[in-house]
């Protein structure tokens, strides 16, 4: 802990050091506490920057969610995703999209006007015929579907990165993990 009580800001939100280390220890008590680092080792105080991280992006979901008019407390249900769309999603988006029920309305907003031309839903289709053993007539609605889908997914991540960038302020020991300017940076992008 750095001891200023202060983790990050997202715009005029604070976020504090409270708030990460009591979603620490929520995961912590969760399903997946085994497979969380032992207390006390860089690890662990990544798994921390991971939570500002965490914490951060929801706080720019919300802050985009009431500046489009999407309330709370509407009832949204959070993406699923299988390991290999959230890793195409990136990390922390995909975490954001399913854990906090209003980042779908975002998400939907934000990606209304995504589209995929025709020749490209052609183009894949010509490219990838060993997956799509059918005419392009039946086979073309699904590619579509698909391609519209990574799309906006990466739309959508590029959106919130610049959003991320442009409000959050991190406070010294709540860098993002691979910031190299922390001691315990031990993964790079």
């Amino acid at each position: 802990m750095t001891g200023s009580g202060v983790a990050a800001h997202v715009g005029a939100r604070t976020v504090t050091e409270e708030a990460v280390e009591a979603r620490v220890t929520a995961l912590r008590r969760g399903r997946l506490a085994t497979r969380l680092p032992r207390p006390g080792t860089a690890d662990a105080r990544n798994l921390r920057r991971w939570v500002v991280q965490l914490l951060t992006y929801e706080a720019v979901i919300e802050d985009a969610a009431a500046g489009m008019d999407l309330s709370a407390e509407r009832t949204y249900r959070p993406r699923e995703f299988s390991l290999s769309s959230a890793l195409s999603t990136g990390g922390v988006t995909a975490a954001v999209l399913a854990s906090l029920p209003v980042a779908a309305a975002v998400y939907d907003r934000v990606t209304a006007d995504v589209t995929v031309p025709p020749s490209e839903v052609r183009a894949y289709y010509d490219r990838n015929r060993d997956e799509h053993p059918v005419p392009y007539e039946e086979a073309g609605p699904a590619i579509a579907r698909d391609l519209r889908r990574a799309a906006a997914d990466r739309h959508f991540a590029l959106w919130l990165e610049h959003r991320h960038a442009t409000t959050v302020t991190l406070h010294p020991g709540f860098e993002h993990p691979a910031d190299p300017r922390h001691a315990d940076a031990t993964h790079r992008h």
